[in-house]
């Protein structure tokens, strides 16, 4: 169950050409964090990234007395061999999002993305109602991955429900250690499973975090012992994402700057594209341009 969220998890791969790039993301995200949380105690992010880029993150990244930032290297959660390292580096981001928290005993947490920035005021019982996490849902029949993840998690696919959305999103570590427990078969961990699905998958996309997450917990029937029913999400007074403040290309940024400071984002997080290719300043700008 949840009762609070107070940690967040967010696993970052400098790319080479845009290494600078990734940083001053990673860094506008912190400091927007820094901005909304409201909060006695401090917010944990917990940053994963491979070993090459610790040192510089650690060097170059803001600090704020009420964000606690830790990174830590993918090598101390997956040893050498595992077949995470065969991995692309979108679905290792996955695998960090569900392994590192079981690891290390997360209860409620979000995920986050170097493209995500906080637009609103939160503290950690903004998400947590009734003891159930208000979390980010979408129809099953948006995506093709749910109908590929019911065969592989062995739950039957109905089109006509909905299941936990992409990042930005909130997740709980009891169900997250169930998530990768069930693809264990004897010796065979729940990340080599996974690994050799993507092998069988080719051209497809044949799973996501949060799919998996969303289908072992109904096959296993807890659930909305975690989290609340779409149906009151998507109509809550505090949503976790607004769809409407979105930058997906230069067209929408330039459509959205002209609106007056202070406009209502429409919930506490949003992404800005990083492929839009806006300069940073000019997204910090907007970000950092809603009341809070």
């Amino acid at each position: 169950m949840f009762t609070e969220v107070r940690q967040a998890i967010l696993p970052l791969a400098l790319r080479r050409i845009k290494r600078r790039g990734d940083l001053e993301r990673a860094g506008l995200l912190i400091e927007s964090l820094s901005r909304h949380w409201r909060d006695k105690r401090a917010f944990e992010l917990l940053i994963v990234a491979p070993r090459q880029d610790v040192q510089l993150l650690r060097s170059n990244l803001p600090h704020f007395p009420n964000i606690d930032v830790s990174v830590r290297s993918e090598s101390e959660f997956f040893p050498m061999g595992s077949r995470f390292y065969l991995m692309t580096g979108w679905y290792r981001q996955q695998i960090v999002k569900l392994h590192v928290p079981t690891k290390l005993g997360f209860g409620g947490y979000l995920t986050l993305d170097s493209d995500v920035c906080c637009v609103g005021d939160f503290d950690a019982t903004t998400f947590v109602k009734n003891r159930v996490a208000m979390s980010r849902w979408e129809p099953k029949l948006h995506h093709d991955w749910w109908q590929h993840v019911s065969e592989i998690a062995g739950v039957p696919y109905d089109s006509r429900s909905h299941g936990l959305s992409v990042t930005p999103n909130i997740l709980h570590g009891d169900l997250a250690a169930q998530t990768l427990a069930h693809f264990r078969f004897g010796p065979i961990d729940g990340i080599t499973s996974l690994c050799y699905w993507l092998g069988r998958k080719i051209n497809t996309v044949p799973w996501t975090e949060y799919s998996l997450y969303t289908s072992v917990a109904e096959l296993k029937g807890n659930l909305f012992d975690y989290h609340a029913h779409w149906d009151p999400c998507y109509y809550a007074d505090d949503q976790l994402f607004s769809e409407q403040s979105c930058v997906w290309g230069a067209d929408d940024f330039e459509r959205l700057v002209k609106l007056p400071n202070g406009t209502n984002p429409g919930g506490k997080f949003i992404i800005v594209q990083s492929l839009a290719r806006i300069p940073i300043e000019r997204v910090r700008e907007y970000c950092l341009s809603f009341a809070g």
